[in-house]
């Protein structure tokens, strides 16, 4: 179903995700919660397990993800269609992310590596675990809190009808949901305290 953050749509769906790829990217996270060959040496770094830019690395288990890949390509198919193009489309798995307590990833878009952000929840607890934040790129965003404080506090971060208005936003998520946004939306995973391990798969999908 297509909703709107920011004047920019957005899309979700459900898929469960099999207990065999939770439990590869467990045993990756006990061997090291710190896998991060992304951006380990700029200077604001992400702190999270996850897999992009480090894959065939035979510390880790290759995590199978053939079970669900099935289950993505109905969900894209409709997703084609709620889109009104008539053409083709490739996707990817891009990167699986695990983390628990402080751990985060920095703010960043998929400009250049594809058309649509997909992000699978594929192990979260929405009473424990940060949702994404997405950021707002509208000028106005940034300046009304300081011309109109009294209002702005009134807003609501997981509220889409003021996502406009917000420099950031909040989609509210469960487990199993898979979100898709524009990849020129930039979008951070922020710190939380839990020893749950949250788990999301991320894939990257362009228009042929």
């Amino acid at each position: 179903k297509m909703k709107y953050i920011f004047g920019v749509p957005f899309y979700k769906y459900t898929i469960k995700t099999p207990q065999s790829i939770l439990d590869d990217i467990q045993h990756n996270y006990e061997i090291d919660s710190n896998r991060n060959s992304w951006d380990n040496k700029s200077y604001l770094h992400s702190k999270t397990h996850h897999s992009n830019r480090d894959r065939n690395n035979p510390k880790f288990k290759d995590v199978n993800y053939k079970p669900i890949m099935p289950e993505y390509k109905k969900v894209f198919d409709t997703f084609m269609k709620e889109l009104d193009l008539n053409c083709q489309y490739k996707w990817t798995i891009a990167n699986y992310t695990a983390m628990k307590s402080q751990q985060y990833m920095r703010a960043h878009d998929h400009i250049g590596d594809s058309d649509y952000t997909c992000i699978h929840y594929a192990k979260f607890n929405p009473k424990k675990h940060s949702t994404t934040t997405f950021y707002n790129s509208h000028q106005w965003a940034n300046s009304i809190k300081y011309i109109r404080p009294d209002y702005y506090n009134k807003l609501d971060i997981r509220n889409e009808k003021h996502s406009y208005q917000l420099p950031y936003f909040q989609v509210p998520t469960k487990q199993d949901d898979l979100l898709i946004t524009p990849s020129c939306v930039t979008h951070e995973v922020p710190p939380f305290e839990s020893d749950e391990l949250r788990v999301t798969i991320v894939i990257n999908l362009s228009i042929k």
